[in-house]
């Protein structure tokens, strides 16, 4: 908590100008006048001086304030010995951001009057906010050793000590303003904030806990102590106390946008995203809001209700990385490739979600089959991120897909080259010689990862379903299947490796048991389809054949299935 930042404006909410503040021994009295009437005044014979404040407290009275500023200007310009005045300007220049001016009008006032209280708030004020800490801590030690009594010194001073981290002297300093004032609840409350910068979450509950005992709708304490529940993963207590403070304070959006963050944690999402909603409507949602609720209707599927709010976020903030990422995922989830390559393709290299733009680039360019593209990508991400070694798998699964096997294998072995002992690298190698038709060495790299571990159920399945395919080692095949599918009991790949096994040893019944299982488990794999297609050709099915191998080509175009088809489609 940054305690100095906001000590100034604190400042300007204890020391309103003109009626509320301490009165210095020479501060004039307002005469009198009719509203309208204080531009054809002369001043009266009582002094320059006091005709010009009481000019300038009626113009505030009506909300003048440049021409109360200048009134109040010439009135010290006439009494250059009136602490009060110069104050009095000092605090209405401190509102209009001027605080060299107002600084220079403390200092003199102080000249003038050292005792001057008033004076010495404002300035320890001016102080904190221009970074200048030990010059505002002697403001306020000198406040306090004139008037021991004044309890503001005591909180802009523990505030101080807490921004240099000195938080023992801060809670010295509140636990002598709570002896001195023990009704107040400032000190309390204040206690309970720098306990909570220790990290003491239960001495800071404590402290809130007795800040609303006695005033239960404190805003800020319902507030703090919400977030010392969810420090303290208390996420149910938390909610109910932003609620609360909802009760005591219709709309605050700090509570909203916890709240918010709280019911996506405990997986409410229609709560959160009615709570994001009145936030927004608001108008006082923080941009995190909006990408939120839109993230919100995102994961729920409702990515036309995502592109609403993310589009004008683009156009009114390009350059935000993130809002571009969202925007073009949305646009991709749509099926919207060129729209949502456009966008991935904006974000720079300098950004967070450059390297995750560009992942999502290479897999759109895959998709729509321009690998060369693709490839372009991922190749010049391996030169910024050589470490990420998945790059070097998409990269070759790339060339593979460009009928560049060759290529491809380069790729994995320099890749190995550089990470030796990389399990993911190293199946992919062996998956890519099976594709290539050298299975020996597919299978031997294959064992080599069993033996690291001999419980991956995809290396079991893999080499065994290899053995069902090149027909040999049936049994063996068996036992490496099986012992995969007892690790992985619901996986519809390796029900399939089963039923192609039952099929290539002629046990078609059981196969065709096997398959339609495999289909339940995985409806949308081309290559069971086109196994169970198969089995029914083979039990002399041909209808259930035919359609079971058009619903393959559905799922993937391969000549293999069509020339398997056409003596069926010829009857």
């Amino acid at each position: 908590m940054n305690y100095a930042v906001a000590l100034l404006g604190m400042l300007l909410l204890l020391l309103p100008v003109a009626s509320c503040a301490p009165r210095a021994v020479n501060e004039p009295q307002p005469v009198p006048l009719v509203a309208g009437q204080e531009e054809v005044f002369s001043p009266p014979d009582m002094g320059e001086s006091y005709y010009y404040f009481s000019v300038y407290t009626l113009l505030r009275q009506q909300n003048r304030m440049q021409e109360a500023i200048g009134c109040l200007q010439k009135a010290v310009a006439a009494d250059s010995t009136s602490a009060y005045l110069k104050v009095e300007l000092a605090t209405l220049l401190l509102k209009a951001g001027k605080v060299a001016a107002a600084r220079s009008l403390c200092e003199d006032a102080l000249a003038i009057d050292s005792t001057y209280t008033p004076a010495r708030l404002v300035l320890g004020g001016i102080y904190s906010a221009t970074e200048e800490g030990e010059l505002a801590i002697k403001q306020y030690e000198a406040v306090i050793a004139s008037d021991p009594d004044n309890a503001d010194a005591y909180l802009f001073l523990a505030s101080l000590y807490a921004n240099k981290l000195e938080y023992e002297r801060a809670i010295d300093v509140l636990t002598t303003l709570r002896e001195k004032e023990p009704d107040q609840i400032m000190p309390l409350f204040y206690l309970g904030k720098i306990y909570a910068e220790l990290k003491l979450y239960q001495r800071a509950e404590q402290f809130y806990q007795e800040v609303l005992d006695r005033d239960p709708d404190f805003p800020d304490a319902l507030f703090e102590l919400g977030l010392i529940y969810e420090f303290d993963d208390r996420k149910d207590e938390a909610i109910a106390i932003y609620q609360r403070l909802l009760q005591v304070r219709h709309g605050d959006p700090r509570a909203l946008e916890r709240l918010g963050q709280l019911y996506i944690a405990t997986g409410q999402a229609d709560a959160a995203l009615e709570v994001f909603s009145q936030l927004q409507k608001s108008g006082k949602a923080p941009l995190s809001v909006d990408i939120k609720l839109a993230l919100i209707h995102f994961q729920a599927g409702n990515y036309d209700d995502a592109v609403k709010i993310l589009t004008p976020l683009h156009e009114k903030h390009p350059k935000q990385d993130r809002i571009t990422f969202y925007l073009a995922s949305s646009y991709e989830a749509q099926g919207a490739i060129d729209r949502a390559l456009q966008l991935f393709l904006l974000i720079e290299e300098q950004g967070d979600f450059y390297y995750d733009s560009r992942i999502h680039a290479a897999y759109l360019f895959d998709k729509k089959g321009d690998f060369k593209q693709g490839i372009a990508i991922l190749e010049a991400l391996i030169i910024a991120y050589p470490d990420k070694t998945s790059l070097y798998r998409m990269l070759s699964s790339l060339y593979e897909k460009a009928g560049n096997g060759e290529q491809a294998l380069v790729v994995l072995q320099q890749a190995l080259e550089l990470f030796p002992d990389n399990y993911e690298l190293t199946f992919a190698h062996g998956v890519l010689l099976h594709s290539l038709g050298d299975h020996q060495k597919s299978i031997a790299i294959m064992q080599s990862l069993l033996q690291k571990n001999p419980d991956d159920a995809t290396v079991l399945n893999f080499i065994g379903y290899t053995y069902v395919e090149l027909g040999v080692q049936l049994d063996d095949a068996e036992k490496l299947i099986r012992k995969a599918l007892a690790l992985k009991p619901d996986s519809g790949f390796i029900v399939d490796s089963l039923g192609w096994l039952f099929f290539t040893r002629g046990e078609y019944h059981q196969a065709l048991e096997t398959l339609q299982q495999a289909v339940s488990l995985v409806p949308d794999d081309p290559v069971i389809h086109e196994h169970l297609g198969d089995v029914y050709l083979e039990l002399g099915d041909r209808d259930k054949a035919l359609a079971t191998y058009q619903r393959s080509l559905v799922l993937k175009d391969e000549p293999r299935v069509r020339e398997k088809m056409k003596p069926l489609l010829s009857r």
